[in-house]
């Protein structure tokens, strides 16, 4: 097959899932490419979002044809960008508008979206379905479920990375399957030191209000925040100001090496306010590090027995007494032995993680082209 992911990031988590999957389908003898978007460009970015603003304003007037068309012109030439050898690598800071360049060029014949906005996945849909290319959607974040609800725009094949999303599709009246991300976690494999309470993103989404309070609750505990991606000079500023009166935490700057990231972690915290699967969760419980975090289900499903979950609206004290518990050597030691065997169960496993993707794209585009998955 012919495989293109289309990524609204080019960083953090979800990207180097993309990634890693990527090119463990080349590996399995697939051709794959991917376009991923990157924040460039601020101008054109701008004009490109004043012109679809203004062509839902126009509604039916006949000056919208010709915004909507202009505003489809804007970024349309990818970037190709050095990536593994067994994978194509195209970046566009619209990769909506690009797409068509990729697709004459690479010519796929299935494509597969994460983590992009409303307006990029109707443009998306809409182009794969006037050139006949079965599109999946791979639903890593619960706001991607807003393309089924308020774009109604339903893919050929829906596929979710959490059981809890399988669920909400359910409800919504839509069929998926669940295949979790893909995580390669032999690079992030270290003998921690288990000195410090680790938070990855240290942003509002990931509940920085609730490890500033434990951070201030417990000030005998040393607590680093870590960045995923490059912060912003104006963020990080912000963050230290709030952290300056702590000494017990630091900020660390990105280092895209996991081993350092988790060499002395003893407990990932993860209050997180998103209803998401993070993979600092399968990557810090594969070093045996267990994880305190919120009860949101994709999370909670991700942390299972290696760790502790809690309402994310408890009162910081609710959030410090639990990890007041973990630190305990009893308990400490069996919450790490889960962590452990949670990482390894055959469900995250990368290889039969890229089979099971193969075989369900194998089955669309067998379906798709007119022929069962036997006969092709």
């Amino acid at each position: 097959m012919r495989i293109l992911f289309v990524s609204g990031v080019a960083v953090g988590g979800s990207a180097r899932s993309t990634r890693e999957l990527a090119d463990h389908l080349a590996q399995r003898g697939h051709d794959v490419a991917t376009l991923l978007q990157v924040e460039r460009a601020p101008r054109r970015r701008y004009l490109h979002t004043r012109a679809v603003n203004l062509t839902v304003k126009l509604g039916a007037w006949p000056l919208t044809r010709p915004v909507a068309g202009a505003a489809a012109t804007i970024g349309r030439r990818p970037v190709r960008t050095p990536g593994p050898s067994n994978v194509e690598s195209w970046e566009a800071f619209l990769p909506q508008n690009s797409l068509s360049a990729v697709i004459g060029s690479f010519h796929p014949d299935v494509v597969v979206t994460s983590s992009i906005d409303r307006m990029a996945w109707r443009r998306i849909r809409r182009l794969l379905q006037k050139r006949g290319i079965p599109s999946v959607l791979y639903v890593r974040e619960h706001n991607a479920f807003g393309h089924l609800t308020v774009s109604a725009a339903p893919p050929d094949l829906l596929i979710a990375n959490a059981r809890a999303h399988e669920d909400t599709a359910r409800r919504l009246g839509h069929h998926a399957i669940t295949i979790p991300s893909l995580v390669s976690v032999r690079h992030c494999l270290v003998e921690s030191r288990r000195e410090r309470v680790l938070l990855v993103n240290p942003t509002p989404l990931y509940g920085l209000d609730i490890a500033l309070g434990v951070v201030r609750a417990r000030p005998g505990v040393l607590f680093t925040f870590a960045p995923s991606t490059p912060l912003e000079p104006a963020a990080r500023d912000a963050l230290l100001a709030e952290i300056g009166r702590c000494p017990n935490v630091e900020l660390r700057e990105f280092d895209p090496d996991a081993r350092r990231l988790y060499a002395d972690a003893s407990v990932l915290l993860a209050p997180y306010r998103s209803n998401g699967r993070p993979r600092v969760v399968l990557e810090a419980q594969a070093n045996g590090i267990p994880v305190l975090g919120s009860d949101l289900p994709a999370v909670q499903e991700a942390i299972g027995p290696g760790g502790i979950v809690l309402a994310a609206d408890l009162p910081v004290d609710a959030w410090a007494a639990a990890l007041d518990r973990m630190l305990e050597p009893a308990t400490y030691g069996r919450l790490a032995d889960a962590a452990r065997r949670h990482a390894r169960r055959p469900e995250v496993d990368p290889d039969a993680i890229a089979e099971r993707f193969e075989r369900a794209l194998a089955d669309l585009v067998a379906t798709s082209s007119g022929l069962t998955a036997t006969e092709r």
